[in-house]
């Protein structure tokens, strides 16, 4: 099952793009069996990052961003925002406590969405944010 999800998500997530000074592609990872509690202190080593530089987002908010806050004129905008419209659905229907984090501190910010499994496996997509 865990396979079939990270699956589908990967491919629900082709084609998806994080509009900042850039466009970064989102990637899905499987992190294994972390606690919630644990989870901080693995994104901190895993981008070699002080614990104080990583942000946590309200998840809805940062979602409620992406799809609702584009130029309706412009149609690849339109069309990006359904496409992370119907991955956000799915994730909250196949995956608890979702949480959204950022690694700030430099340029190129990491920006990692977590959630969780029924068995405890935790899901991460990430992608790249670039504000200078």
């Amino acid at each position: 099952m865990n396979n079939e999800i990270l699956s589908t998500i990967s491919k629900l997530l082709l084609g998806v793009w994080y509009f900042t000074e850039s466009e970064s592609p989102f990637k899905a990872a499987d992190w294994g069996e972390i606690t919630p509690s644990a989870l901080l202190q693995k994104i901190a080593i895993h981008y070699n990052a002080d614990p104080s530089d990583l942000k946590q987002i309200n998840q809805a908010a940062f979602f409620d961003s992406l799809i609702s806050k584009v130029d309706k004129a412009d149609a690849t905008m339109v069309e990006n925002a359904g496409k992370i419209a119907t991955w956000y659905t799915f994730l909250k229907q196949n995956l608890s406590n979702i949480t959204v984090v950022r690694v700030e501190g430099a340029s190129r910010i990491p920006v990692l969405i977590a959630g969780y499994l029924p068995d405890g496996t935790c899901i991460v997509i990430e992608t790249f944010a670039i504000e200078t």
